[in-house]
């Protein structure tokens, strides 16, 4: 099948799967404001969700050259119907964390399809640059939308929104291709095991550094609600920080490495701190829009950036097979540390460890880093 054939319904299919991750900290705000959840356990919702999709990059990633794309797609996209559906009768914690661990699963179905389709065709890194686009602009649309739904209909409606939206993706999912992935990666020459050392200091420095981006972004609507900032202008900052995430990453694809990897990877984090800093304590509306747009900008100029770093390391595509995983592991563990380490109304406890855990992964994709330059 050809790439042009692949494409839009890998793309579509891609998108579906980062749902959950885009509309993450608006679905975390009404679930204590609806469903009357403390916030550690909204946060503990968020995790049992990427918690699934953590899980299921993995194992799909170890079935793809057994079974079928396109029915691998058809059960991710059936399981993320039901549990959505599912979820709007759920009214007690264990029973909504459990349909949304089930969310979840499909969800990470449908992403590492996405990803090994993508990583297939002849020019995969313009067509990452458009599933990432599509997917910042779903998400964007998603934040300037959303608080208007819940504010209407509440929070069944988000989740009766994304099982429609299924219901469309599946549609689209009729043209996947109907092969299994290829075996060029396991055929190609090793890595070897002192060539895993910089590579798993690498996938560690990954892990860590989307568990801060998640345990920072779950919590951002509740950082502008503490500082009494209206719904619809936390939608708003929220959908203008995933343009902003878009112009970091287009301006990594346009630039590439003329500039090294060095120096804007140490922009990245310092920019990051600054933007930390800036979020404690009482925050204006000025300077959350603009800590938002900075910190969303900073991270997307990071993370093709540290993908790039693993690629110059890893000689046989093992560790990157592996990168959709550990993000999805790190995305997991980020609510949940934001849970274990916040107090009701206080969020200067996250912005501190999500600021060791941005300067501790940093530090990891040093040596690979220097070693390369």
């Amino acid at each position: 099948m050809g790439d042009s054939n692949k494409l839009v319904p890998s793309i579509v299919v891609g998108v579906m799967g980062s749902t959950g991750i885009y509309l993450i900290p608006l679905l975390l705000g009404a679930m204590v404001t609806d469903r009357g959840f403390t916030e550690q356990q909204a946060g503990l919702m968020a995790s049992a969700d990427l918690a699934g999709y953590a899980v299921t990059t993995f194992l799909t990633a170890l079935l793809l050259n057994r079974f079928s794309w396109r029915r691998m797609a058809f059960l991710g996209i059936a399981v993320m119907l039901v549990a959505n559906v599912a979820t709007t009768f759920a009214h007690h914690a264990p029973t909504f964390a459990a349909v949304r661990f089930l969310s979840g699963l499909g969800a990470g179905v449908l992403a590492a399809i996405a990803n090994v389709s993508l990583g297939q065709t002849g020019n995969p890194d313009r067509n990452y640059g458009l599933l990432f686009s599509a997917s910042l602009l779903f998400g964007t649309a998603g934040l300037w939308g959303l608080p208007l739904l819940l504010d209407r209909f509440g929070l069944n409606a988000a989740y009766f929104f994304i099982a429609a939206l299924a219901v469309l993706v599946l549609i689209a999912a009729t043209s996947l291709p109907n092969s299994k992935a290829t075996t060029a990666v396991a055929s190609a020459s090793g890595t070897g095991r002192r060539g895993w050392l910089p590579a798993g200091a690498v996938l560690l420095s990954v892990a860590l550094f989307w568990m801060e981006q998640n345990a920072i972004y779950a919590y951002l609507e509740r950082i502008g609600n503490a500082s009494q900032l209206s719904a619809h202008f936390i939608g708003f900052c929220l959908g203008m920080a995933n343009l902003s995430g878009f112009l970091g990453a287009a301006l990594v694809a346009w630039l590439g490495t003329r500039f090294g990897r060095l120096g804007p990877l140490a922009v990245s984090m310092a920019m990051q701190l600054a933007c930390l800093w800036a979020l404690s304590g009482h925050v204006s509306s000025a300077a959350y829009l603009i800590a938002l747009g900075c910190i969303a900008l900073a991270w997307n100029v990071a993370n093709p950036i540290q993908l790039g770093v693993l690629a110059t390391v890893d000689k046989d595509g093992r560790a990157l097979a592996l990168a959709a995983t550990v993000i999805g592991v790190g995305l997991a563990a980020g609510p949940a540390l934001g849970a274990a380490v916040l107090t009701e109304g206080n969020y200067d406890a996250i912005l501190w460890v999500a600021a060791g855990l941005a300067v501790i992964s940093f530090v990891l994709v040093l040596p690979a880093l220097l070693r390369r330059q």
